[in-house]
């Protein structure tokens, strides 16, 4: 999941705006000392001075709610709250563009946008299921859709769209997702690590725009502006990533999303905000579904090896953790560690519904930080996640969607 909070536009924002693109004749082809590129056929820039890719091509649908007839108002609101709704569709429609054209130049958006294409996925606006969680973007795997927040800033939106495609990716490709299967601390263990994928994904995305892709063109459009926002909303993360560009090569084979992944477990604000959302989930849950004996046979009672983890987070098809990191523990304080308040609230959770299990051995790591999803969003808000039941998406019953 990924927040939001509009901002105005800045002088990045003005000077990486996607322009107007036209298509690019094969004598201009011809003419350009880079020699032949493949798919780039696009001209951008105020005066079409650089090479783009074309857009991929997506499942979009619009702008939900659609308009409907309100029997209750006069002729003349309803006539209102129609053009209102379409010149919001409109704006989005705009908006989406520009961003399905930004995150096209990145091979990683590329290859993510393909992927959950693929998969079946769709993409909507839809105001009221974001707001409603404080985020700029959701994945409903259940649906197979991805939920966009409206915005004016296609950088934000692109870079919310890769976020969320990355999921839809875990969805289709893994086993790794928290469910009620799992232990309280072995689903904030996986919650960080389907989140730290995300998020390192996301700042490969910005990095690949600022710097272009080195199998293009010298002349290929680039943008800072995905980068810059990254740096200010998740700078530890970024600056985790950009230590390894020291080696170009790094760029592409999977090294700075490695790092990135790790920079994840460095943002208490993050890990603070997952291990109070898996933990709400959890005792919120277990009444429900631990009513008899044979229930602690089913529900919360499994834990993940390591290997299996890593084995499951790929980027562009390659487990980049693997490759780069090897030995790296799941099980160590860094990676699945959680701060006393939340250790005192799992084993609360043993003693209420897992009365014959021993107390379990945590790793202690981190101070927690209250009221972490208003540090996120800006706002009061009850905390959500991306978590299954059975592999189903548990819907919240008092907000009637999905927690995501």
């Amino acid at each position: 999941m990924s927040y939001v909070r509009k901002r105005p536009k800045s002088a990045f924002y003005a000077k990486s705006k996607p322009p107007h693109t036209v298509p690019v004749t094969p004598a201009g082809r011809d003419k350009d000392p880079n020699g032949g590129f493949g798919d780039w056929t696009l001209r951008a820039g105020d005066k079409g001075q650089y090479l783009a890719r074309p857009p991929v091509t997506v499942n979009f649908k619009g702008t939900l709610p659609e308009f409907r007839n309100d029997s209750r108002l006069s002729k003349a609101r309803n006539d209102f709250i129609k053009k209102a709704m379409a010149d919001e569709k409109a704006r989005n429609e705009a908006v989406f563009d520009q961003a399905l054209m930004i995150l096209s130049q990145s091979p990683t958006g590329r290859d993510l946008l393909e992927r959950m294409t693929k998969a079946g996925y769709e993409i909507v606006f839809d105001d009221g299921r974001t707001r409603s969680l404080g985020a700029g973007g959701l994945c409903d795997p259940a649906n197979k859709k991805i939920i966009l927040g409206s915005t004016d800033d296609p950088e934000y939106l692109a870079l919310v769209l890769g976020h969320e495609a990355v999921h839809a990716v875990q969805y289709t490709t893994n086993n790794i997702f928290p469910n009620s299967s799992h232990t309280p601390q072995t689903a904030i263990k996986l919650s960080f690590a389907i989140e730290a994928d995300a998020y390192a994904q996301q700042t490969q995305i910005a990095l690949e725009l600022a710097h272009g892709d080195p199998a293009g063109p010298k002349s290929q459009w680039t943008m800072g502006g995905p980068l810059e926002q990254m740096r200010k909303r998740f700078k530890n993360i970024v600056a985790a990533a950009e230590k390894t560009l020291t080696k170009k090569e790094n760029l592409t084979n999977g090294a700075a999303v490695a790092a990135a992944f790790e920079g994840f477990y460095d943002n208490i604000v993050l890990r603070s905000f997952y291990e109070d959302a898996h933990m709400n989930w959890s005792e919120n849950l277990a009444p429900q579904i631990m009513r008899k004996p044979a229930d602690q046979k089913q529900h919360f009672f499994r834990d993940l090896a390591s290997d299996d983890i890593a084995s499951n987070l790929k980027h562009k098809g390659v487990a980049y953790l693997k490759q780069h990191t090897p030995h790296i523990d799941f099980g160590d304080a860094r990676h699945s560690g959680l701060t006393e308040e939340t250790q005192k609230r799992v084993n609360g959770f043993y003693t209420g519904f897992r009365p014959d299990d021993p107390q379990p051995k945590m790793k202690t790591f981190g101070v927690h930080v209250k009221d972490a999803a208003k540090w996120m969003f800006g706002r009061d808000a009850d905390t959500n996640v991306v978590i299954l039941k059975n592999n189903t998406v548990v819907r919240n019953k008092k907000r009637g969607g999905p927690k995501i």
